[in-house]
C-alpha cells in the first residue's frame, strides 16, 4: 500500500511540472505573441517581479507597457534555429546582467521549478525564464533580448 502511495505521490508530482519540449513549446508561443502583437496572451502568461535585462517590472501595468512595445518594436522574435531548455544555475543571472539586483530576483524571485528557453533569431537571441510548474498560469518570468 505504501509503495502505491508514493509511486502516485511521484506520478502526480511529475505531471505538475512541464518537461523540455513542453516548455520550448511555451517559449515558442511567446515569440508568436510577440510578433502577433497579442499583448492579452501575454500579459496572462507573464507574472511580476517581472525581469527585463537588467530591469525588475514589480507591476501588471509596467509589465503591460513592456509587452506593448516590444510587440511594436519591429523585432523579429520568431526562432531561426532550436529551442534549448536548460536549467538555471547559480551563475544563470549573470547571464542578464551583473547587477546585485538581478542577482537577487534569481535568489529571490526566480520560480522553484524555474527553465530558461534560449531562442536564436535573426538577430541574436532571446533567453526566457519559465516557470515550469503547470498549476501557475503567470509561467514567463524573465525575458533578455541578446543581439550579439
Amino acid at each position: 500500500m505504501k509503495l502505491l502511495l508514493v509511486l502516485s505521490a511521484v506520478l502526480l508530482a511529475s505531471c505538475r511540472t512541464m518537461t523540455d519540449n513542453q516548455v520550448a513549446a511555451e517559449a515558442l508561443a511567446v515569440t508568436q505573441s510577440v510578433n502577433g502583437s497579442d499583448i492579452d496572451a501575454l500579459n496572462a502568461s507573464s507574472g511580476t517581479p517581472f525581469l527585463f535585462e537588467t530591469e525588475i517590472f514589480p507591476s501588471p501595468v509596467q509589465l503591460n507597457a513592456l509587452w506593448e512595445g516590444l510587440a511594436a518594436s519591429g523585432y523579429d522574435f520568431g526562432p531561426k534555429g532550436e529551442i534549448t531548455v536548460s536549467d538555471p544555475d547559480e551563475n544563470t543571472w549573470k547571464k542578464f546582467s551583473s547587477s546585485r539586483e538581478v542577482q537577487v530576483w534569481f535568489q529571490s524571485h526566480a520560480p522553484e521549478n524555474a527553465a530558461l528557453a534560449v531562442i536564436p533569431t535573426g538577430d541574436g537571441k532571446i533567453l526566457l525564464v519559465i516557470d515550469r510548474d503547470r498549476r501557475h498560469s503567470d509561467r514567463i518570468r524573465g525575458l533578455k533580448v541578446d543581439q550579439s
